[in-house]
C-alpha cells in the first residue's frame, strides 16, 4: 500500500511586477496578461546635461535599470487601467514583438491606435459594468478615477493653459503630440480578472476606492492589485484589504515611494502587523522588481 501523501499544490498563477501599475501575469495555461505596460530605462538620461523639473521627476521616481521589452514572456493580452504614459509607454513595442490582443478603456481606443501605430482590429474596447468572456479568463469591468492628488495639493491642469502643450501628457517616450494625457485623466477602469480555476485578481488604482468595494461586495477576490496612495497610512491599507476581503494584497504604483525615500517593506510589515492583530488572515507582500513569485493553493500536513 502506498503512504499517504503528506502535501499537494495547486498552481494559481505565476506573476511578477516590472514598473507602477505592470505586472506581469502567467495563467496556468501559458497565457500571459501584461497590466499597463510600462518601463522607462534609466540609460536615456546618461547624455542629458540639464533636466527639466518632469525629466528631474521621471528619472527620480520612475526611471530603472536591468529590464527591456525583450525580457518580457509575451503578451496575449494587454490590459489597460488608463492611458497616461506611466501606463501605456511599451504598448507599441509590446504588440508589435507579440501580437496580442489590447484590452483598452473605450473611448481611448482610437488615440491609443495612432499614437503607436498599432492596427485599429487589435484593440478591443471596454466599457465599465460589462463582463467579457476570452478564451483563457473573464474579465468583469468597473467604473475608476484617477487619483486626484493634483487637486488635493491645490493644483489644476486647463486644457487652456499655454505651457500644457499636449493637454496633459505625461513624457515618458510617448509619441506626441497625443489625446493619451488629457483621456488618461478622464477615462478609467478597475477590473476582476477569473482565471479558469476561478481564482479571481482585483485591480483597483486611483481613488474612489469605497465605491469600488460596493460593486466587489460577491467577488472576494483572492488577489488584490491595489493603488498604494501615498498619503495612504498602514492602518487605511490594511483597512482596505479587509473592506475587499481579498487573501492577499500586492501594491500597484508603489514606486512613488522614491520621490521621499519611504521603505516600503517597513511599511508592509506595518500593514501586515495591523492585520494580524485584527484577526486576518489576510497578507499584504511587496514584490522585488522582475522577480517571479508563484501563487499556490496548497494542502500541507501539520508536523
Amino acid at each position: 500500500m502506498k503512504p499517504y501523501l503528506t502535501q499537494t499544490t495547486s498552481q494559481a498563477l505565476r506573476i511578477r511586477w516590472i514598473s507602477v501599475q505592470c505586472y506581469e501575469i502567467i495563467l496556468p495555461n501559458g497565457k500571459v496578461i501584461v497590466t499597463d505596460p510600462f518601463y522607462l530605462d534609466a540609460s536615456i538620461y546618461d547624455e542629458m546635461t540639464e533636466l527639466t523639473k518632469s525629466q528631474k521627476m521621471e528619472r527620480d521616481v520612475y526611471s530603472q535599470t536591468g529590464f527591456s521589452v525583450d525580457n518580457f514572456t509575451g503578451a496575449d493580452y494587454i490590459l489597460l487601467n488608463h492611458v497616461h504614459g506611466d501606463h501605456c509607454n511599451l504598448v507599441g513595442e509590446l504588440w508589435n514583438k507579440f501580437y496580442g490582443r489590447i484590452l483598452c478603456p473605450a473611448e481611448c481606443c482610437e488615440e491609443l491606435a495612432k499614437t503607436f501605430d498599432i492596427p485599429y482590429g487589435t484593440i478591443y474596447p471596454l466599457y465599465p459594468n460589462n463582463t467579457y468572456y476570452f478564451d483563457d479568463f473573464t474579465l468583469k469591468t468597473y467604473p475608476g478615477a484617477h487619483d486626484n492628488r493634483s487637486f488635493r495639493e491645490g493644483r489644476f491642469r486647463r486644457p487652456g493653459d499655454p505651457k500644457d502643450q499636449y493637454a496633459g501628457l505625461e513624457g515618458f517616450g510617448v509619441p506626441c503630440p497625443s489625446r493619451l494625457g488629457g483621456l488618461g485623466s478622464i477615462f478609467n477602469l478597475n477590473y476582476v480578472i477569473e482565471t479558469q480555476q476561478n481564482f479571481k485578481i482585483d485591480f483597483s488604482a486611483g481613488r474612489d476606492y469605497e465605491e469600488h468595494v460596493k460593486h466587489l461586495t460577491e467577488e472576494k477576490p483572492n488577489l488584490m492589485l491595489r493603488h498604494r496612495i501615498r498619503s495612504n497610512t498602514p492602518e487605511y491599507c490594511a483597512q482596505q484589504i479587509m473592506d475587499m476581503g481579498a487573501q492577499l494584497m500586492m501594491p500597484l504604483h508603489h514606486n512613488n515611494a522614491r520621490a521621499t525615500g519611504e521603505d516600503l517593506n517597513e511599511y508592509f510589515e506595518k500593514v501586515n502587523e495591523i492585520l494580524v492583530a485584527k484577526g486576518s488572515p489576510a497578507r499584504a507582500f511587496n514584490p522585488e522588481p522582475y522577480r517571479w513569485y508563484t501563487i499556490n493553493l496548497s494542502i500541507l500536513a501539520d508536523a
